[in-house]
């Protein structure tokens, strides 16, 4: 007996709190709007990125709470002859922009005679300087800096890259 009703309120514990996060079907883009915002807060962010994430999850969820609560106003379907006189000229801006700019890529490249990418047709192969037992003997050998692992500037790249041959010609007169 004690099992029926157990389990009979369990029952009725699990459907009540199913309605209650069911919440309102046309708040649910407001809810996902704010569970979106919330899963970009919870990775790695810059200072800025993360006020500016806290300042968009606080209006989406005073935003999703004012609809949960019937405080938010529903949006009319049909739009104001207004918004879609201006939406057209937007449209109609962009496809002349894109004609201008698709027109200028044509006269460019029927100016231009040759426009080869590579100087050859020949396959492109990617290949380690050293191979076998000579890799491995070269990976042992070649101790980068710290520093070269993230450089911070050009500057610190340029020595990396020197130091780096500097090894390579050590290490090809000793092996």
């Amino acid at each position: 007996m004690k099992r029926i009703m157990f389990s009979s309120l369990m029952l009725m514990l699990l459907c009540a709190s199913f309605s209650a996060t069911a919440g309102k079907k046309h708040c649910q883009d407001y809810r996902q709007k704010l569970d979106n915002i919330q899963a970009q807060q919870r990775q790695a962010n810059t200072h800025k990125r993360s006020h500016s994430l806290s300042s968009k999850e606080a209006k989406a969820r005073d935003r999703w709470w004012r609809c949960e609560t019937g405080k938010l106003k529903v949006k009319s379907k049909s739009k104001s002859k207004r918004e879609k006189k201006s939406k057209q000229k937007l449209a109609s801006k962009k496809a002349k922009n894109k004609s201008r700019s698709q027109s200028a890529a044509l006269k460019l490249y029927k100016n231009s005679k040759a426009l080869v990418p590579f100087a050859s047709n020949n396959p492109l192969v990617m290949r380690s300087k050293y191979q076998g037992e000579q890799l491995q003997a070269w990976l042992v050998f070649y101790q980068p800096a710290k520093k070269c692992a993230r450089p911070k500037s050009i500057q610190d790249f340029a020595k990396c890259i020197e130091d780096k041959r500097s090894q390579q010609t050590a290490f090809e007169k000793s092996y």
